[in-house]
């Protein structure tokens, strides 16, 4: 009943919940392959080629020199920390839902589903934390080229023995954004005429947070393009285990 109401309130037509197929080879080509493909021609053109540092010196010229939006309400205050207090209540809604799945026997046809979004969230969230404690990448603002007091190291270079390692990698903001990629994949089973849209409220907001990251001088776009395709293969990832279930 309520997968009905609302798929009136959508004005689509649901798939039955347990509608779970194997993937065919056109969506491991579409899930899989293009977006692998994609992102290593996006680490090509950032890391290999320099792409990271040619933009990075054009939002800190565009800044005057410095990165006066560091701080900035915008960014700083709006973007950063109220955004993350709003990925904090989207956490709590999950968390809510899935407790109420059981006692309320609406949401109990939801409750695999839900457990698959929250889980999935948790696991991008937790390999973008992981890596930020391992690879240690500095932020640009920390750079000697940016004002700071550290000489730039490529993710596939070694820190220095006499630099202290950087957390700054991948962009953990935006995480908090992508890592709710599985609703799209949520919205494929069930919905499959809003897909896009799903999509396309997820990626623009993490956008809106990874470019005010990249404004304050906290990360270079390669950051964020890790921390997407790492997001979206969890997710698909886990939307291909939760179909065998």
């Amino acid at each position: 009943m309520l997968k009905s109401l609302i798929a009136v309130a959508l004005h689509v037509t649901p798939l039955p919940p347990t509608r779970y197929m194997r993937l065919t080879t056109l969506e491991v080509r579409n899930l899989y392959l293009l977006p692998s493909l994609a992102f290593l021609a996006a680490l090509a053109v950032l890391e290999l080629a320099g792409g990271d540092l040619v933009i990075a010196d054009w939002l800190y010229r565009l800044q005057g020199g410095s990165w006066q939006l560091q701080d900035a309400w915008i960014t700083n205050n709006l973007i950063h920390d109220q955004g993350r207090n709003l990925v904090g209540i989207v956490l709590l809604a999950a968390v809510l839902a899935i407790a109420l799945s059981f006692v309320m026997t609406p949401l109990r046809a939801y409750r695999g589903d839900l457990i698959y979004v929250l889980v999935t969230a948790l696991i991008a969230v937790a390999i973008v934390n992981i890596l930020k404690e391992t690879t240690g990448v500095d932020c640009p603002w920390d750079l000697t080229r940016y004002g700071g007091d550290k000489l730039y190291v490529s993710l596939f270079e070694s820190v220095p023995t006499n630099q202290e390692p950087g957390r700054c990698f991948p962009a953990g903001h935006a995480s908090g954004a992508y890592c709710w990629l599985g609703l799209f994949f949520l919205a494929r089973r069930h919905f499959p005429a809003r897909q896009w849209q799903v999509l396309a409220a997820v990626m623009a907001t993490g956008l809106v947070f990874g470019v005010a990251q990249q404004l304050r001088g906290a990360h270079f776009v390669s950051h964020d393009v890790w921390t997407i395709y790492i997001c979206w293969m969890i997710g698909a990832l886990g939307s291909a285990a939760r179909a065998r279930l």
